[in-house]
């Protein structure tokens, strides 16, 4: 089980134990099921701050290089950086939600 006590990293999800891990886990698996899992991370943001996205969207990084792996899918991309700006009760949320449904 993931905790949310904060560390220090260079990456915003560096800050929050496991996150990274949990990412790089749902980096790695295969397409069909990390677009349930990012339409369940959507879902949970929108639940809880339906708006966050309107909000902070004009702030998300727009990279022409891609080099990120969720750069490279619109879906990817909007819920990751909906997560970067969310606050910590919805990152233990999806945290905990990544922990339940990656291997």
């Amino acid at each position: 089980m993931v905790t949310m006590e904060k560390v220090n990293g260079k990456r915003w999800y560096d800050s929050y134990p496991g996150l990274g891990l949990l990412l790089n886990k749902l980096k790695n698996i295969n397409e069909t099921k990390r677009s349930m899992v990012l339409n369940g991370i959507k879902k949970i943001i929108e639940k809880y701050d339906s708006d966050l996205v309107d909000r902070r969207v004009m702030e998300f990084p727009l990279s022409v290089k891609k080099r990120r792996w969720y750069d490279k899918d619109p879906y990817s991309w909007l819920a990751i950086n909906s997560l970067k700006y969310a606050d910590d009760g919805i990152k233990k949320m999806v945290i905990d939600y990544l922990d339940e449904k990656l291997p």
